[in-house]
Order: structure tokens, then C-alpha cells, then sequence
């Protein structure tokens, strides 16, 4: 079978089942499959694959067609421009979540806090202490920490899972990062950061049954419901997150498109906070909550 008609059978098989975008997964799948770029696949489309490639390639089909989602079959996702595994255990990464990144490294940058002497930064040590909490596939951290450079990462995650994939994905990014286990605050003993970035469970329980099946059957549901409101975690984290930041730290956390008042009255009613702001994405949605510690907060 010449490749163009594969790839067409495997674009109507994905249509079939309902597949979102079944073009773009018939062509991702076959690229994983034979190593081909979209170039190569254009330009070798009226070649013949051989049985056993038509074979391997219509397998795979099939398990999308089941809405597995095609970063669970090939392993992988793109994100920030930076490749990173993916697994069953974690929330696939989404573009929305780049949004949270974006600032992360934009406060970075902007923000000219030299508190290492030259000496320090000589042995190599960095000018930010970032932490990733509820870290995931580790994305949110290992981008800033790649985009910016002067970060010292710290992750944390209370699955066990999510840590090893973590600790992957910085090896891989070439990002020296620490990963701890446990939830949320516990793991990190009373240290301070310059910044935590999270983007935790706020799905409402009663509309994950809602989302697509390759969400709400396939990725974690403990990284997903976030009680009945969605914001049973964020009341956490607000709670405990100034115990762990230095004075001036920034909060940043990714939201639901309808949480932003929610989010910045229960920051606001803390007292603890200053700078409320909610980040809206290209669309105009309410996707990140970013706020500083008030000066002189910072525990003793």
C-alpha cells in the first residue's frame, strides 16, 4: 500500500472512532513508527510501505482508535519547544499550562534580584530558588529552568511515579533538579523559595465525566478532581505556601477559566499576599493566578 492511502485509512479509522484530530494523529503515528518527518512522509507518499510496516502502522491506529491518548502510544510530548516523556501517571502537558511558564520566567527575567555574591555565582550557584509543586512530568520547572538558566529546581509530587518521570525529564533537559516525594509542602522541611509554580488538580468532580474520554479514561484522576468546587487544593496551598517563601516570593498557579475571582478573594481574604493578578490567555481566558508574599512575611 502506498503511503498516502495508509496514512488516509488510518486518518478514516481515527474519524471513525471520534478522534479529535485524526489527520494530524494518522500522520504523528506514522512518523513515530518509521522515524519519518512530515517532509519525508510529502515526499515519499507515493512509495509502498511493506506488509510489515502496514501492519505495525494499522496497530497503532487501532489504539488510538480506542482514544488512548497519542502521547501515552508514542511516549512523548512537545512542549515550550522541549521534548518530554509522558506516561500514563501523569497529566499529558498542554499548551495552556505554557502560559504559567511564561510568567514563571518573565518575573524571572524581569526582576534583577542578585542575592549571590560574585563569589557564589562563581561555584556555580544560582540566583533563583524555584519550586515546582504538584510537579507532574516535571515541564513547568525544567522549562523556566531552561529558559532562564540562573535556577536551582526543586519538584515535588505525591506520586511516586510522577517523581522517576520527573527526574527523567530533567536528565534528559540536561536541568539539575531535586525531586521529593510527598504531598504537597511535606517533602521540603521548612526551606524557602523564590518562586513556586503549580498547577494542581481543578477539575470540578462532578465534570471530569464531562471531558473528552482520552482525559477523563485515560489520564490520573487524583491529578485532575479538585473537589467539589475545584478549588479544594488551591485552599492548601494558599494556606500553607508562605511558610515557604521568602519574603517578595511569587505565587503562581495555573487556574480553571472561572476561578480567578474565587482564587484572588481567597488570596486577598489571607492577608499574606500582595499583587494579586489574574493572567488571562490568547483566547481571553483566565488561566494563570500570580501574587507575592507581602513584604515582611516571611516566618521567622
Amino acid at each position: 500500500m502506498k503511503t498516502r492511502i495508509l496514512i488516509r485509512e488510518g486518518q478514516y479509522q481515527l474519524n471513525k472512532a471520534g478522534c479529535p484530530d485524526p489527520k494530524t494523529d494518522a500522520e504523528e503515528l506514522y512518523s513515530f513508527l518509521t522515524g519519518r518527518d512530515r517532509v519525508q512522509i510529502f515526499l515519499r507518499a507515493e512509495e509502498e510501505d511493506d506488509p510489515e510496516t502496514e501492519r505495525r502502522y494499522l496497530k497503532l491506529i487501532e489504539r488510538r482508535a480506542q482514544r488512548i491518548p497519542l502521547q501515552h502510544i508514542i511516549g512523548e510530548q512537545e512542549f515550550m519547544g522541549y521534548r518530554f516523556a509522558v506516561s500514563a501517571d501523569v497529566l499529558i502537558p498542554r499548551q495552556d499550562t505554557e502560559i504559567l511558564v511564561q510568567e514563571g520566567a518573565k518575573a524571572i527575567q524581569s526582576t534583577q534580584k542578585q542575592k549571590r555574591s560574585f563569589f557564589e555565582r562563581l561555584r556555580g550557584r544560582k540566583d533563583w530558588e524555584v519550586l515546582d509543586l504538584c510537579c507532574g512530568s516535571g515541564v513547568v520547572g525544567i522549562s523556566v529552568a531552561r529558559i532562564c538558566g540562573s535556577v536551582e529546581l526543586t519538584a515535588s509530587d505525591i506520586s511516586e511515579a510522577a517523581v522517576a518521570l520527573t527526574k527523567r525529564n530533567a536528565r534528559d533537559n540536561h536541568v539539575d533538579a531535586e525531586v521529593l516525594q510527598g504531598d504537597l509542602f511535606t517533602p521540603l522541611r521548612g526551606r524557602r523559595f523564590d518562586m513556586i509554580l503549580c498547577n494542581p488538580p481543578y477539575v470540578r468532580t462532578n465534570m471530569i465525566g464531562m471531558l473528552q474520554d482520552e482525559i477523563k479514561d485515560y489520564e490520573p484522576r487524583e491529578a485532575l478532581d479538585g473537589g467539589r468546587d475545584g478549588l479544594v487544593v488551591y485552599r492548601r496551598i494558599v494556606a500553607g505556601a508562605p511558610d515557604y517563601l521568602k519574603e517578595n516570593g511569587f505565587l503562581m498557579m495555573e487556574i480553571g477559566y472561572d476561578q480567578g475571582e474565587a482564587l484572588r478573594k481567597m488570596l486577598k481574604d489571607d492577608g499574606r499576599y500582595r499583587e494579586i493578578e489574574i493572567v488571562r490567555d490568547l483566547p481571553g481566558k483566565e488561566r494563570v493566578i500570580r501574587c507575592r508574599l507581602k513584604r515582611g512575611r516571611q516566618p521567622k
